[in-house]
């Protein structure tokens, strides 16, 4: 029995042209490349025995596999990738994301959707405490990390939580925090912490609509077991 040699793995300029990503944006537009090809005129070139496609495929199974922070680490392991790679199709996925959400803005109308929002705490090891921006019908503004390491409001300065509502028109906002150890029950100072800035968003005219503790599967709303603590 005869063996087969190896086939050598074509490079994207030995592809009939029609395949080329560079030339079919050129001639039909960027609407008409799927998403292997998307990422292939990011990523640039390929690597020795694998062309720019095939690397670009790898990337986007991984994409697909896995949209939680630890992308950024097996992202780079991919052999031809790297750091900097990485970033870069990072930071074109997240600048996609947010264009989009500022065109086609989010209504906020169940904390269930603040979650989803929020599911990037989920691997978090330290506390993080965040507010989400919303306008007069409920749609997203803008999101913003207010402390990291625990929250206690007597580091909190007020002009932190309430210059992004002014410079963004928001007329009220919800605040996360993740519990990493994962019960998402609020203790004594979180209530506390949910009534005092509640109290001095009613002065401010921004108002605190709701706290969600988070943890990696569920979350817990303060406004639906504690409204009282809201001045809404």
């Amino acid at each position: 029995m005869v063996k087969q040699k190896n086939r050598k793995k074509l490079s994207v300029k030995e592809i009939a042209l029609r395949y080329q990503p560079r030339e079919k944006a050129k001639k039909l537009g960027l609407a008409a490349l799927n998403n292997s090809e998307l990422l292939a005129l990011i990523i640039g070139s390929g690597q020795k025995n694998c062309n720019v496609l095939e690397l670009a495929k790898k990337v986007e199974k991984q994409l697909l596999a896995n949209n939680e922070p630890k992308n950024k680490q097996k992202l780079s392991q991919i052999f031809g990738i790297g750091e900097i790679l990485t970033n870069k199709i990072l930071a074109s996925l997240e600048l996609g994301r947010r264009l989009a959400q500022e065109k086609n803005p989010q209504q906020i109308d169940h904390p269930s959707k603040i979650f989803e929002l929020s599911r990037d705490l989920a691997n978090k090891k330290q506390e993080y405490c965040l507010a989400f921006y919303l306008n007069g019908r409920q749609e997203l503004l803008s999101r913003k990390t207010l402390a990291i390491g625990g929250l206690n409001y007597n580091f909190m300065e007020p002009r932190d939580i309430f210059e992004p509502a002014f410079s963004s028109g928001a007329s009220n906002f919800i605040l996360v925090h993740n519990h990493p150890s994962g019960h998402p029950e609020p203790s004594d100072d979180d209530l506390l912490l949910t009534e005092k800035i509640a109290k001095l968003g009613d002065l401010m005219g921004v108002k605190l609509q709701d706290h969600l503790i988070v943890c990696k599967d569920n979350y817990f709303s303060i406004r639906e077991h504690f409204s009282e603590l809201l001045y809404v």
